[in-house]
C-alpha cells in the first residue's frame, strides 16, 4: 500500500527578498482557488514591505517539493498575529500534520522572545482552525463580530443628518496628529495600538487607500476624532462592501456623543460613494460599542475567533 507523501519544512525565518515572490504567489493562488481574500490586509502589507525594519516571520512546508502550506506571523502592539494559508478542499479541514509543521515552525522561531504573545486569527470561513488550535497549544480568548447594515436611501439620509462634520486626510500633513489620537485611543489594543509612522505610511501606500476615505473631525483645528473607511471589491462570495476600518475619538472627548456621530459620518461618506452595504468589526465583549452599533440598525453577520498561544509546542 502506497504511503501518503510526508510534508517537510522548506523554510523558517524572516520574510526576505529570496522567498517573498514564492510566498505571495502561493497566497494569491489559494485566494483564487477559494474565491475570497485569505490574508488580512495588515499581514499582506507587512509581507509586501521590502523596507520594513520589523519584517514578518514565516514557516513554509512542501509536499513532494511543492509548496503546500505557510504560517506567517506579523508584529503587533507587544505581540504577533499569526495566519495560516493552506491549499486544500475548502469543505474539508487540511491535513493536521502540515498545519502542525508550519505553526510549530513559527512558534519555534518566536518562543525565545520575552514575553511572547502569539495570536492566531481564524476567519469564519476557516472553521477547521477551531479543531486544530487546541492541539497546537492555542486557547480561544477573543471573538470578533462583523456587523453590517444596508445603506438604503433612508439610512443614508439618517446618517447624513446625524453625522459630525468631517474632512479628508491630507497626506504629508496629518500623520503626526492622527497617530497621536489613534495611539491614545487604542493604547491597550493589540492590533490598532502603538502605531508608528512606518505602519501608517505602509497603509497610506496601499493600493486601496484613498485620502478622502479617512475622515477627520473637526474640519479645522486639531483632530479630535477620525473614521477611516475602506471599500472592498466584490468576490465570489461577497458583494461590494464599505467598511469602517478604524474609528476613534480622542480620550478627552469620550462621553460627548462624538463616537456615534463619527460612525454616522463614515457610513454617510460610504453611501455617497455608491456603496450599498456598510460593515465594521467589533469585539464581542465590547458591550458599549455593540449597543451603539445595534442602536443604528446594524446586525451581526459572522464571527471570527482568535486563539492565544499557551507557550507549549506539540509534536
Amino acid at each position: 500500500m502506497t504511503q501518503p507523501p510526508v510534508p517537510s519544512l522548506a523554510f523558517a525565518g524572516p520574510v526576505e527578498a529570496e522567498i517573498r515572490p514564492a510566498l505571495l504567489h502561493f497566497c494569491d493562488e489559494v485566494e483564487r482557488h477559494h474565491g475570497h481574500r485569505i490574508l488580512s490586509d495588515q499581514l499582506r502589507l507587512d509581507v509586501l514591505d521590502e523596507t520594513s525594519s520589523r519584517p514578518p516571520v514565516v514557516a513554509m512546508a512542501e509536499v513532494d517539493s511543492v509548496l503546500a502550506a505557510v504560517a506567517i506571523a506579523s508584529r503587533t502592539n507587544e505581540g504577533w498575529t499569526l495566519e495560516v494559508v493552506c491549499q486544500h478542499n475548502h469543505s474539508l479541514a487540511p491535513a493536521r500534520d502540515i498545519i502542525r509543521l508550519v505553526v510549530n515552525g513559527v512558534t519555534d522561531l518566536l518562543q525565545t522572545e520575552n514575553p511572547v504573545r502569539i495570536t492566531w486569527w481564524a476567519r469564519a470561513h476557516d472553521p477547521w482552525v477551531e479543531h486544530l488550535a487546541s492541539a497546537l497549544g492555542f486557547v480561544e480568548y477573543r471573538r470578533l463580530h462583523q456587523m453590517r447594515i444596508s445603506l438604503t436611501t433612508e439610512n443614508a439620509a439618517r446618517f447624513h443628518d446625524g453625522a459630525a462634520e468631517t474632512r479628508g486626510f491630507i497626506v504629508g500633513s496629518d500623520e503626526h496628529e492622527w497617530l497621536s489620537v489613534n495611539n491614545a485611543a487604542f493604547a491597550d489594543h493589540e492590533e490598532q495600538g502603538g502605531w508608528t509612522h512606518e505602519q501608517l505610511e505602509r497603509r497610506v501606500r496601499a493600493p486601496w487607500f484613498l485620502a478622502d476615505d479617512l475622515r477627520l473631525h473637526p474640519v479645522s483645528g486639531g483632530i479630535t476624532g477620525f473614521c477611516w473607511t475602506k471599500r472592498h471589491e466584490p468576490d465570489l462570495h461577497e458583494p461590494e462592501l464599505g467598511e469602517i476600518y478604524a474609528i476613534a475619538v480622542d480620550p478627552s472627548q469620550v462621553g460627548l456623543g462624538l463616537g456615534k456621530q463619527m460612525v454616522m459620518a463614515g457610513f454617510s461618506h460610504l453611501a455617497r460613494t455608491g456603496i450599498s452595504i456598510g460593515m465594521l468589526y467589533v469585539d464581542a465583549d465590547n458591550t458599549a460599542a455593540m449597543a451603539l452599533y445595534e442602536s443604528i440598525g446594524m446586525e451581526v453577520h459572522h464571527t471570527d475567533r482568535a486563539y492565544r498561544w499557551s507557550g507549549a509546542t506539540f509534536a
